[in-house]
């Protein structure tokens, strides 16, 4: 799995060959279909895709078929600010948010399951 950006901005699941399997996102924006500078990945236990949105200041979270999107919501002093990159901590559930612009590290602990947490 990677994120693309550049004109593609879109997250791409590939096969063993690299070969585009799937795909979210494509079009430049902020609608819940579309993404500004995917950056950070991260998967949880049932494989759930977390994904930084940098520009538009949010975390997405995708089923693992890339068909189904949410924000996910972090009540960190006003949210996350242009987040880059991501870190999930499985054994201790905690996820590590780093930010471009914010320049901050925001930790989030006992997460368990992107989906079903809200922060």
């Amino acid at each position: 799995m990677i994120s693309h950006i550049g004109n593609r901005h879109r997250l791409c699941l590939l096969d063993v060959k690299a070969a585009v399997v799937r795909s979210y996102g494509g079009s430049h924006g902020s609608d819940l279909t579309e993404m500004n500078w995917p950056a950070g990945l991260a998967v949880d236990k049932n494989e759930n895709i977390l994904v930084a949105d940098g520009d538009n200041n949010r975390l997405l979270v995708l089923d693992r078929s890339l068909t189904s999107a949410r924000e996910m919501s972090v009540a960190v002093d006003g949210g996350p600010n242009d987040p880059y990159s991501l870190w999930y901590d499985k054994s201790r559930g905690r996820l590590y948010v780093g930010e471009w612009e914010g320049q901050r590290l925001i930790a989030i602990d006992h997460l368990k399951d992107f989906a079903a947490v809200r922060v």
